[in-house]
Order: C-alpha cells, then sequence, then structure tokens
C-alpha cells in the first residue's frame, strides 16, 4: 500500500475514533436532560465557531460551487445528526452506533442510483448478511423483544449518511475541505434549530444543563469540526466505498467505550450482531475474483 494511501486511512481512521467517543458523548448530554435538536445546535455552533475561527482565511474566499455542494452535503448530514440524536434516546448506544455504521452497505446502492452502474454480487452478499446482523443485534428473533423506534431511526440515519459520504466523495475534490465541511456544519445547526423551534419549544433547563453544554462544547470540536475537515481532505483522495468501510469502525469504538464506561453490559446480541455487522462491511472491500500469482515451477 502506499504511503499516501496509509496517511489518509490514518486520517479517517482518527475520524471514527473521534466519532466513537460522540455516540458517549451524545448520551451523557442527554442524561444531562438536553433536548436531542439542542444537542446538535450547540455541537454545530461549537464546531462552526471552531472553524470560522481556525480556517477564516479559506473561509472568506468561499465560491458559489462549494456553497452549492456543502449546503446539499449538510442537508444529509442534518438529517443523519438529528435522526441519530433522536434515536439514541430510545435505544443503546450500541445499538444505535452499529446500526450508524450500516450507512456503507447502502452506499453502493446510492452511486448504482446516481452511476446507472450495478453494483457487483459481493454487495448483495454484505446486504444480506448485514440485514442478518442487524436482526441479531435488535433482537428480532426473540419474541419478547421488538425491533424499536430507536433502532428505525438509527437505520434512516445510516442511509442519511450513506448520502453524504457519497456526496462528498462526488464534490470533496470541487471544494477546499474547511469551507465545505464549514458550510455543511452551518447548514446543520440551522436545520437543527428549525426542528426545536417547531417541536422542542417546551424543552426545559436542567439543573444540568451546564453540564451538557460542556459536553457539546468537546462534541462540537472533538468530534465534529476536526472529523469532517479530516473526512473532506481524505475523500479527495480514497473512494467513498473504502471512506465508509474505515469510518464504520466508529461502531466498534463506540461499543467498547460504552461498555468500559458501564454504560451497558456485554450481551449475546451485542457481540454477535456486531461481529456479523462488521463482517459484512468487510465483504465490500473484500476482492474474491483477485487471482494468487502462481509459483514458480
Amino acid at each position: 500500500m502506499k504511503t499516501a494511501t496509509l496517511k489518509y486511512d490514518l486520517m479517517l481512521f482518527i475520524v471514527a475514533v473521534m466519532w466513537g467517543t460522540g455516540f458517549i458523548g451524545i448520551k451523557y448530554a442527554q442524561d444531562c436532560g438536553m433536548s436531542s435538536s439542542l444537542i446538535v445546535i450547540f455541537r454545530m455552533l461549537f464546531a462552526s465557531g471552531a472553524m470560522l475561527a481556525i480556517f477564516f482565511p479559506q473561509i472568506r474566499r468561499l465560491t458559489k460551487i462549494q456553497i452549492k455542494h456543502g449546503v446539499i452535503a449538510g442537508l444529509f448530514m442534518s438529517a443523519g445528526f438529528l435522526l441519530q440524536t433522536i434515536g439514541m434516546q430510545y435505544t443503546d448506544v450500541s445499538s444505535n452506533a452499529f446500526l450508524t455504521t450500516t450507512n456503507v452497505i447502502f452506499v453502493p446502492f446510492i452511486s448504482w442510483f446516481l452511476l446507472k452502474k450495478r453494483p457487483p454480487f459481493k454487495t448483495f452478499l454484505a446486504v444480506a448478511i448485514g440485514f442478518l446482523g442487524i436482526s441479531i443485534l435488535t433482537r428480532v428473533f426473540d419474541t419478547t423483544i421488538s425491533f424499536n423506534l430507536g433502532d428505525i431511526l438509527s437505520l434512516l440515519c445510516a442511509a442519511s449518511y450513506a448520502m453524504q459520504i457519497a456526496y462528498i466523495g462526488y464534490a470533496a475534490k470541487e471544494s477546499e475541505a474547511a469551507s465545505f465541511s464549514f458550510v455543511q456544519i452551518t447548514v446543520t445547526g440551522l436545520v437543527a434549530l428549525t426542528y426545536f423551534l417547531l417541536f422542542e419549544q417546551g424543552a426545559t433547563i436542567t439543573p444540568l444543563f451546564g453540564t451538557a453544554v460542556w459536553i457539546t462544547l468537546y462534541l462540537g470540536i472533538a468530534c465534529t469540526a476536526l472529523p469532517y475537515w479530516l473526512e473532506c481532505t481524505a475523500q479527495k483522495y480514497i473512494s467513498a466505498a473504502r471512506s465508509a468501510l474505515i469510518i464504520s469502525l466508529e461502531g466498534m469504538f463506540a461499543s467498547i467505550l460504552s461498555i468500559l464506561l458501564g454504560l451497558e453490559t456485554i450481551t449475546w446480541s451485542l457481540v454477535a450482531g456486531g461481529a456479523v455487522i462488521m463482517v459484512s462491511i468487510l465483504i465490500l472491500e473484500a476482492d474474491f475474483g483477485k487471482k494468487r500469482p502462481r509459483l514458480p515451477q
């Protein structure tokens, strides 16, 4: 593997680690009594502020095409963030995180729709195995537990993120990374503010609200501004499918942290379902048609 590719793979690996910690931050902020839309609003406020302070020279040179790409990607991003954060209210951290990682399965189908190019057979195999993993993770085979609202919202979040990742892969080459990220983050904050004004104005201010704000400061800088700049930079040189595969490790990191922090316990469905989903993700990048070189006689 070329050194340049390793560099961008490492950037996306950092994105996965930071986003993995983000699931824990969202859960803590909700436990402090902050509503879902307010979490997204404060998160994007701090993220856009950090981006503006650090990358102002680049952002001030925004072009119309960069604004257009940023707004489109930002709409997908805002849907993903709101669905993910609201979904966390109704399911545990690991389920939310692993179901979010299934966006990597949707990316090839979105490319099929956009590019009119049929995916290879391994894609359909990965989808079948992925949905088996989702079924195990959400315990749909257990007659006493049903597929809950949080799981459904997490899957819709995955589809939104898949659209965003695919579009970033398309638009990144025409956009400067910091400016592109700033527009996406700003659009997401504005959409979250609109949602709050329409549906969550009655949200109460709890005694722990101040603590939640500090948590969103971490979410905004460490889990949004930095990762999105890294992602938009790396996707100039790495395909959307490869990017999604590496980023999907966020689910693994989120689950490990959740267990270590005592937010949930290890269960058979968590281990088995998560493992099956990860196998389906790896299948997407496997090259089954590659022939091994023959050894000299």
